[in-house]
């Protein structure tokens, strides 16, 4: 009787030997298994991580969703996130998620400072096949804090306010009283901006640049009770509290008839390639400056804009040689040369890794491209010539220049926004706007710190 049972017992291990093999490898007990905290519209590029799990024995990624399905979920996956992060469970990879006022990214440099976040420079100085040698510095030096890089990404463009050169002079800083100063030998009846813009989007687009610099989180000290902010709060009230209601047609009509006319000193751009210079030369009737939005320590204006996905890794990974081996991906290069011309994404966009960088460099150079601009639906496109070297060179000196990334803090401006309504509606005087502000601010970073 013991031997039939013996004998059946092997017939049914040998029956489930072939079971578990069509079914996968059975995970081994050694196999660590790296949480990939997602926070993207979209999710973690799958592709990735299966590709990652099928080629290491000693790894598996296992990716948790915190967007969700909405607005309404993203903010509660958020708050999730940041509180199971404050509780000690930090996900080995964590995709910080989009930089956008709807629900913002997550605070990466709190959480740099605070020492979730692995400081990733030796990472990619140690990398066989990266090295600063191959890699475009400035974006991810953009992207520093105290000197340590804590996030990596595949791709920039830049924010700039551009301007003529004969108006705004050749330079890429200037602060707000240089800007009010050139603004004064504008025309009766011009604009900073597009005409229609409102106090809200000027609010933004004079403060974005600068407001980090009215708060020390080394110390905790707030510096909005300034005569900087001061001006900056009043230059901004300055326009109107709604924007044009007539048709949008209508309004991009007037706009580019202003433009032409010289009645525009300024107006919003991003660049991400050699025909985006042509671009702004062609709109303002001459070489462009790309000046860039007002700020007060004399650092550039302009600050590079980041991709969706930006990954960071935790300092307390179980195993950071193997979340590296995944997070490399995003600096490696991309694309051949045949790729790259048939890749929109890739030739639309500044490369950080930097042998793509040169290729898309000499794609656009190459001739093989006739490239129209239509500043307006009722105009005829504008043929673009093939980009110079002399262009290239701009171009490569100006992403040279950007020191900043598009990291300000969400909260933060938004504190800042609220508390200045009041001002701006004329319910609330400007010493007791800036007031509130270093008040509220100051709890905000003592909380936060």
């Amino acid at each position: 009787m013991k031997r039939k049972i013996v004998w059946l017992l092997l017939a049914v291990a040998a029956l489930a030997l072939p079971a578990c093999s069509a079914g996968g490898e059975a995970p081994s007990p050694d196999k660590a298994v790296l949480i990939y905290a997602s926070f993207t519209p979209g999710g973690a590029d799958q592709s990735a991580v299966e590709r990652f799990n099928r080629t290491h024995s000693d790894a598996k990624i296992e990716v948790r969703d915190y967007w969700g399905a909405d607005i309404e979920e993203a903010r509660q996956g958020k708050e999730r996130l940041l509180t199971e992060i404050a509780g000690g469970h930090i996900p080995d990879i964590i995709d910080l998620g989009l930089n956008s006022s709807v629900v913002g990214m997550l605070p990466y440099r709190k959480m740099a400072q605070k020492g979730y976040l692995e400081d990733l420079w030796s990472y990619i100085e140690s990398d066989p096949e990266l090295g600063r040698e191959a890699v475009m510095e400035a974006p991810l030096r953009s992207a520093e804090v105290n000197g340590g890089l804590y996030m990596v990404f595949d791709s920039v463009g830049i924010s700039t306010l551009a301007g003529a050169e004969s108006q705004v002079g050749n330079r890429y800083s200037w602060s707000l009283a240089e800007l009010r100063d050139a603004f004064v030998s504008m025309p009766e009846g011009s604009t900073v901006l597009e005409y229609s813009y409102t106090r809200s989007a000027m609010l933004y687009y004079m403060l974005c640049m600068s407001l980090d610099s009215y708060v020390d989180w080394e110390t905790g000290q707030c510096f909005f009770d300034c005569e900087n902010f001061r001006m900056a709060l009043e230059f901004v009230r300055s326009f109107p509290e709604t924007e044009d209601s007539g048709d949008s047609g209508g309004v991009s009509r007037e706009i580019a008839r202003r433009r032409e006319e010289g009645l525009q000193m300024l107006s919003r751009t991003s660049l991400s390639n050699l025909y985006d210079i042509q671009i702004c030369d062609y709109m303002f009737d001459g070489r462009a400056s790309f000046v860039g939005y007002p700020v007060e320590d004399g650092s550039t204006g302009s600050a590079f804009t980041l991709p969706p996905t930006k990954l960071a890794m935790s300092s307390v990974c179980q195993n950071k040689e193997a979340a590296w081996d995944f997070m490399r991906e995003i600096l490696l290069s991309q694309y051949s040369d045949r790729q790259a011309a048939d890749a929109p994404y890739f030739t639309f966009h500044i490369p950080v890794n930097r042998a793509d960088y040169d290729r898309v460099i000499r794609l656009f150079r190459s001739g093989n491209f006739n490239v129209c601009h239509t500043f307006h639906p009722d105009d005829p496109p504008v043929s673009l010539h093939t980009p110079t070297k002399e262009e290239a060179l701009r171009f490569e000196d100006f992403i040279g220049r950007v020191e900043k990334a598009d990291l300000y803090d969400n909260d933060l401006y938004n504190i800042v926004e609220q508390t200045a309504g009041p001002y701006f509606a004329g319910d609330k005087t400007l010493d007791e706007t800036v007031s509130l502000i270093q008040n509220r601010v100051q709890l905000y970073v003592n909380e936060n710190r």
